[in-house]
């Protein structure tokens, strides 16, 4: 599924190197049509809770993806086990709804006060773990051989504790009750890895390497940390409430990547670049906002660069790929190249190709 010349790619990546080339994920539809479902006779919310938690039909739909897709570079055919962002919330007392093209964790808050709430604990008997974990398994039973099956985005863990208190209530906890929300993000960090290295453990019975909603191949165990929460955070407050506990999560992971998310969050990068085992940096626009591969960036990946941690990016627009590979280093960067047609990604096979190192 993955050459051994990408597999090494890979690992340069980790070691914030190169070997010689930029490291590139491209794929595109081979132009062939697959079926399309028949959801005649649904309502839209039977619609919604089919594709999301039945289970059998996610997995021939994904099937039938990864045999309509062409990959090149450092693509790879591997599966997002998708249950929406911070699905650990879930697990451990929180709810869910189902939506159209997410699913909400925080629509139903269940700690009230501070002075008695539901153990901080996965309840294995949950709808969302037991569909985590299941839907994991039938993946990775399905993709021996043909595509790897990824972690489930478990979220980060003060964006978990936003959804079992309300992200209102939590911002104004940080100010009125901040010892509390410290102890609530210490009761989720042992949770978390618990459900990590659980879904882990089951991936690594059927393929040789970890991968995460970021389609990035990893020998050993990593995961995108992040913390949307911040966006509404001061740098001070970032530094007493997030960065303790992303040190943390590095300190146990053997590899992680930070999801920056939006202009809100960039007050925070001279934080990130402080934490010595994070490898790299996501960096993510936003709605309304230029492209990763804007020149407007640029400052910001020499910076990331400078400060010794790798750049991941999501390209949109693959007409400005070739002039970033101008302006940026290709050690420890990761590019992946989304929706695009399949005679696009062959000319950008070619072109990544031409850039040697």
């Amino acid at each position: 599924m993955l050459s051994e010349a990408s597999k090494k790619r890979y690992s340069a990546f980790w070691q914030n190197d190169a070997t010689d080339r930029f490291l590139v994920y491209l794929s595109a539809p081979d132009g062939s049509k697959s079926p399309a479902p028949d959801f005649s006779g649904l309502t839209e919310d039977e619609v919604n809770w089919k594709v999301r938690m039945d289970f059998e039909f996610r997995v021939l739909r994904e099937k039938e993806r990864i045999l309509h897709t062409n990959y090149y570079c450092d693509g790879f055919p591997t599966i997002f086990t998708d249950f929406g962002p911070g699905s650990l919330a879930a697990c451990i007392g929180g709810s869910f709804q189902v939506a159209k093209d997410t699913v909400w964790f925080d629509r139903n808050p269940i700690i009230k006060n501070w002075d008695s709430y539901p153990e901080i604990k996965i309840y294995r008997n949950s709808e969302m773990w037991q569909a985590t974990d299941t839907y994991t398994k039938m993946l990775c039973e399905a993709g021996k051989g043909i595509f790897y099956t990824s972690i489930a985005d478990i979220g980060g863990t003060l964006d978990i504790a936003a959804s079992l208190r309300g992200t209102s209530e939590l911002l104004l906890d940080m100010y009125d009750n901040p010892k509390q929300v410290k102890e609530l993000v210490k009761k989720i960090q042992p949770v978390w890895k618990e459900a990590f290295f659980h879904l882990k453990s089951i991936t690594d019975g059927y393929q040789d390497g970890v991968t995460s909603w970021m389609p990035i191949w990893c020998e050993k165990a990593y995961f995108p940390l992040q913390c949307d929460f911040s966006a509404m955070l001061s740098a001070d407050m970032f530094e007493e409430f997030v960065l303790p506990d992303l040190i943390y999560q590095t300190e146990y992971l053997d590899h992680s990547i930070y999801h920056l998310d939006g202009p809100g969050e960039l007050q925070h990068v001279d934080h990130l670049l402080s934490i010595p085992r994070l490898n790299a940096i996501q960096w993510i626009p936003g709605a309304g906002n230029a492209d990763v591969a804007d020149e407007c960036w640029f400052e910001l990946y020499q910076k990331i660069q400078a400060g010794g941690k790798g750049l991941v990016l999501f390209v949109n627009r693959p007409e400005l790929l070739e002039n970033l590979l101008k302006h940026i280093s290709p050690k420890g960067v990761y590019i992946y190249v989304t929706d695009t047609d399949d005679y696009t990604a062959r000319q950008l096979k070619e072109l990544v190709e031409k850039t040697k190192i």
